[in-house]
């Protein structure tokens, strides 16, 4: 499985988004943002790929995470992303 190709949208929002310069308590804001300046096509990539996230082992995740967003999370951090981000990404 090629992680880059399956969740481009997901690595374009670990980049340019919350990059490493973002705290975790900006990802309510980032996402508002991310709705505001990223169009209705963009939206609904960064919803499918989150919800496959669900069903990916935390290793790949974690080292998806690690390599794309430059930050080493646990499972429950993991979990809490992509659920947040899921309740805040509007479609």
């Amino acid at each position: 499985m090629n992680d880059e190709m399956n969740f481009i949208t997901f690595k374009y929002f670990l980049e340019c988004y919350f990059n490493p310069s973002a705290n975790y308590d900006e990802l309510d804001k980032l996402m508002v943002d991310f709705n505001s300046f990223e169009n209705v096509g963009h939206r609904k990539n960064l919803h499918s790929e989150l919800l496959v996230l669900q069903l990916v082992k935390f290793s790949i995740m974690q080292e998806f995470v690690r390599k794309y967003g430059m930050r080493k999370m646990d499972d429950e951090k993991l979990k809490w992303l992509i659920q947040r981000m899921l309740e805040k990404l509007t479609r």
